[in-house]
């Protein structure tokens, strides 16, 4: 499981600085998929490693 960890975490990095397409400007289909986080307010800092690790929780549980 920490192979598949540190693999996601790093293919997230490469895609952000190789090809950028993780980060583009929102397209009618993107919004469809936002919620409004009132809380947060601004720019944030995402936690790479914990949303990768939220995933293969999840998906650990599914299974």
């Amino acid at each position: 499981m920490k192979d598949i960890r540190k693999t996601c975490v790093q293919a997230v990095f490469d895609e952000f600085e190789t090809r950028g397409e993780l980060v583009h400007a929102f397209a009618d289909g993107d919004a469809k998929a936002m919620r409004p986080l009132g809380h947060i307010v601004g720019y944030v800092d995402l936690d790479v490693t914990g949303i990768v690790d939220l995933i293969i929780d999840t998906i650990n549980e599914e299974l």
